[in-house]
C-alpha cells in the first residue's frame, strides 16, 4: 500500500474497447445510425459551483445511450448495446459496464437537467468508451513496480507473519515471465529485482530513463481498525484541478499539472482493463476504481496504474495472497489487462 494517493447523420461509428463493447471490438462491427435519424442536440455546459457541468443525457445521447430518470431516487440509467451507466445525483460513485468507478465531481440534477462534469466526461468516461479516437504510440517498454522493500515493508498480518514487499515482489516477477512470454517485442523490467528499498521518486525516475511506455505498481492493501474489509482497487492519476477519490475537500495540489497528467486519457483506458480482468479473475469484492495522487503515478511520464490487489488485514484474504497458485492468478490478471490495453493502442493506431 503506497504512502501518502442542420446536418444529417450519416454514419455513427463508435470503436469501443473490448471490455466495455465487447460485441464491437471482438467482431470489428460498428454501430449505424440511420440516414433520417437527427444528430443530437450538442449537450449544454453550465458552471457549477466554478466547475464546468454537461448535460450528460445530451453527451452519451450522441454515443447512442438511451437514458431513464428515477426522480425519487435521482439516478440516471443510461444503456447501449455496449452495456449500462449508472449516474447518481450528488455522488461521485458511478456504474460504468459493470465496474464500480469514482468520479472527480459529484454528479448533479439542476432544473430537470442531470449533469456531469465535463472534465469527468474528457479525461476519464470519453477515453474509456472511445479509445479509439485517442492518439497513441506503440507499447514497447513496461516497467513493473513491486511496492515497499528492505526496511518498508509495506502492510502486514502480524498474525500470519505477512509482508506486503514479499508478495508485491513475488507477484512483479511471475507478471514480468508472462508479459515478456505473451509478446517477444516487449521489454519488461522491474524497479527492484530482490528486497531492497527505493524511494518513490526514484521509481518513477528509474521509469523514465528506460523510456516507459507502460508502468505498473504492484500493491496489498490493510485497514487496521476493520479487518473485515476485503477486495481489489485499481488507481490512475488523478487529473489536474480534481479531487482525488479519497478526498472530500479541495486542496492546492489538485491545482498542479504532474508529469502523470500528460497521459490521463490513456491512463483512463488502462485502469479500466486492468480493474476489470482482476475483477473478473479474482472474483474479490469491487472496492472501485479509483484515482489518486501517489507518488509512482505523479512522476512517471508514461500512462501508469496502481494495483491493490487484496487486503492483508483481512485473515482469509491474507490466506489466499499467501498462496503462490493465487498470487499467479494475480499476476495473470494483471497481465491479461495489459494485453487488452494494448488492443485498445493497436485499434487506435490504425
Amino acid at each position: 500500500m503506497p504512502r501518502f494517493a442542420p446536418v444529417r447523420l450519416l454514419v455513427l461509428a463508435l470503436a469501443l474497447s473490448s471490455a466495455y463493447c465487447a460485441p464491437a471490438l471482438a467482431s470489428g462491427s460498428v454501430v449505424l445510425a440511420s440516414r433520417t435519424t437527427p444528430r443530437p442536440a450538442s449537450p449544454a455546459v453550465v458552471k457549477i459551483g466554478g466547475v464546468s457541468y454537461t448535460d450528460a443525457r445530451a453527451w452519451f445521447a450522441r454515443l447512442g445511450y438511451k437514458s431513464a430518470f428515477d426522480p425519487d431516487k435521482h439516478v440516471l440509467t443510461l444503456t447501449s448495446a455496449a452495456g449500462r451507466i449508472v449516474l447518481e445525483g450528488e455522488s461521485r460513485e458511478a456504474e460504468l459496464h459493470g465496474l464500480r468507478i469514482f468520479l472527480g465531481e459529484p454528479a448533479l440534477w439542476r432544473k430537470d437537467v442531470f449533469y456531469v462534469a465535463s472534465i469527468d466526461l474528457d479525461r476519464f468516461i470519453s477515453p474509456i468508451l472511445r479509445p479509439g479516437q485517442l492518439a497513441a504510440r506503440p507499447l514497447r517498454t513496461i516497467v513493473i513496480d513491486p511496492g515497499h522493500g528492505g526496511q518498508d515493508t509495506g502492510t502486514q498480518n502480524k498474525a500470519g507473519k505477512l509482508d506486503e514487499k514479499t508478495f508485491t515482489l513475488d507477484v512483479a516477477k511471475k507478471l514480468q515471465r508472462l508479459l515478456a512470454a505473451s509478446d517477444p517485442s516487449w521489454r519488461v523490467l522491474l524497479t527492484r529485482s530482490d528486497d531492497r528499498f527505493i524511494a518513490l521518486p526514484e521509481r518513477a525516475e528509474m521509469a523514465n530513463r528506460a523510456g516507459a511506455d507502460l508502468f505498473i505498481s504492484i500493491h496489498f492493501n490493510a485497514v487496521a481498525n476493520n479487518p473485515s474489509v476485503r477486495g481489489t482497487e485499481t488507481y490512475v492519476l488523478t487529473p489536474r484541478n480534481q479531487r482525488s477519490t479519497s478526498s472530500a475537500a479541495r486542496s492546492p495540489e489538485d491545482k498542479i499539472d504532474n508529469p502523470g497528467n500528460r497521459h490521463d486519457p490513456w491512463s483512463a483506458v488502462l485502469g479500466a482493463h486492468m480493474h476489470r480482468q482482476l475483477l473478473g479473475k479474482l472474483r474479490t469484492e469491487d472496492r472501485g476504481y479509483k484515482r489518486a495522487r501517489f507518488a509512482v503515478l505523479r512522476l512517471v511520464d508514461c500512462p501508469a496504474v496502481l494495483v491493490e490487489a487484496g487486503y492483508l488485514s483481512n485473515d482469509a484474504e491474507a490466506r489466499k495472497i499467501a498462496s503462490d497458485s493465487y498470487r499467479g492468478d494475480i499476476a495473470e490478471a494483471v497481465a491479461a489487462g495489459v494485453q487488452a490495453y494494448a488492443a485498445s493502442l493497436s485499434s487506435a493506431r490504425k
